[in-house]
């Protein structure tokens, strides 16, 4: 079957009676891995605390606005090394990625399970040629818990590459993907950049773009036989993309921005998003545009100022472009969209109780900490480009750290996303 056709295929599986059939496949469940219907409850983690060695994790729960402190109990949250040594380069499902800077080994953790699981040691740069060596990000296909080990599959973008392994049962990385694109332009080849990951259980695939706008799908479920879907003639809205916009300063206020890219699964209905969010390098304490260079002055923070969203149309084959006034999920379905270094996801805020989530917005953290900042203790700024989109009215609101610029503060590690899920 031809790549093109299977695809087509897939996502016409979309209906949320199909996908509650197929839930028994991809239960979220960090308790006991059942097979039972699950609700996300999406916490922000915020810096840990360490005391005698041992590791507590803070959570600024959403639905009860406020902060819950987990501590393990004996060695429970014990990592066996120095949190200042920590990486946090991923949740999932759960789990908390960690990267030990010393040595390069990676860890999954649940805080709440106070369950551990090593995972191979970061390689050595998969392309020799590749400077970029450090883990970018860190997904699961499901939770790992005995009852899905079998099954799971953790995915990392390392140096700009993707690599694939099964925790518990993998002692080494296996490479993915190309290394070289073409640039789309006089036909030269360019270095592939993965940009962004997230795995569908609907579809039991991992979908990938990078910062070419290449997409693809990977199916891992034989570990010894990885499976690329092309997806090269997936297109978009080219009128709105890669930058929507609805004047010549909107267009001109987009391009001296950082574009980055997060794509979205809802799990419920099966839709897939791309999430393309514009950060401006330099805002002065109004939040306003100090400079259009595309570097950065480290003594003023970046903040993002605006976000699209296209969702894949399986029948177009392309990334239809939202227009801000519409509802995220179609139909009033309200979706919430969250993004940032975690494993991206949504939920409908009418599957919760009312003030719960804000419909039709997107939830996001600071992205750029992980990336660019991390090692630098010395920067004012860095993990603090935290908030809440409407994309209806295209405003901002805080979430739990202050929005506005003059208030921005260094936080470190960056919060991420964390969602914990109930059976």
């Amino acid at each position: 079957m031809g790549g093109r056709r299977l695809v087509s295929l897939l996502f016409s599986r979309a209906g949320v009676s199909n996908w509650i059939c197929r839930r028994r496949m991809s239960t979220l469940s960090v308790s006991d891995g059942s097979s039972r219907s699950t609700k996300v409850l999406p916490w922000l983690m915020l810096p840990p605390a360490v005391e005698g060695g041992q590791v507590t994790h803070n959570f600024y729960s959403l639905g009860e606005s406020r902060v819950l402190s987990i501590r393990g109990g004996g060695d429970g949250l014990k990592l066996g090394f120095n949190i200042d040594d920590t990486k946090f380069v991923g949740s999932s499902k759960g789990w908390l990625a960690l990267l030990n800077k010393t040595n390069d080994d990676l860890l999954l953790t649940n805080p709440l399970s106070q369950r551990h699981l090593k995972l191979p040691p970061v390689p050595g740069p998969l392309n020799p040629d590749n400077i970029f060596g450090c883990v970018e990000g860190l997904i699961t296909s499901f939770s790992p818990n005995e009852e899905e080990e079998e099954n799971c599959r953790a995915m990392m973008i390392y140096g700009y590459e993707l690599a694939f392994c099964c925790p518990g049962r993998s002692t080494e990385w296996t490479p993915i993907g190309s290394r070289l694109t073409n640039d789309g332009f006089n036909g030269s080849e360019v270095v592939r950049v993965y940009e962004s990951f997230v795995y569908s259980a609907a579809q039991e695939l991992f979908f990938c773009v990078t910062d070419n706008s290449d997409f693809e799908a990977w199916d891992l479920r034989d570990p010894h036989s990885p499976v690329m879907i092309p997806m090269n003639d997936l297109s978009a809205d080219p009128e709105m993309y890669p930058v929507a916009y609805r004047s010549r300063e909107e267009l001109v206020m987009k391009y001296m921005c950082r574009r980055m890219r997060s794509l979205v699964v809802d799990e419920k209905s099966g839709q897939l998003f791309l999430v393309i969010r514009f950060v401006a390098n330099n805002v002065d304490s109004n939040g306003s545009f100090v400079s259009p260079d595309l570097c950065y002055d480290e003594s003023l923070p970046y903040k993002t100022i605006d976000f699209d969203v296209h969702k894949y149309d399986p029948e177009s084959r392309a990334f239809m472009y939202m227009d801000h006034g519409s509802s995220l999920g179609g139909d009033d379905d309200g979706l919430a969209l969250f993004i940032g270094t975690n494993h991206s996801f949504a939920i409908s805020a009418k599957d919760y109780p009312e003030g719960f989530v804000k419909p039709d917005s997107i939830y996001f953290t600071d992205d750029l900490l992980r990336n660019d900042f991390d090692d630098d203790d010395e920067l004012d700024y860095g993990g603090h480009d935290i908030g809440i989109f409407s994309y209806k009215d295209r405003s901002f609101s805080p979430c739990y750290y202050p929005s506005d610029a003059k208030s921005f503060r260094r936080i470190s590690p960056s919060p991420m996303w964390y969602f914990r899920v109930f059976t």
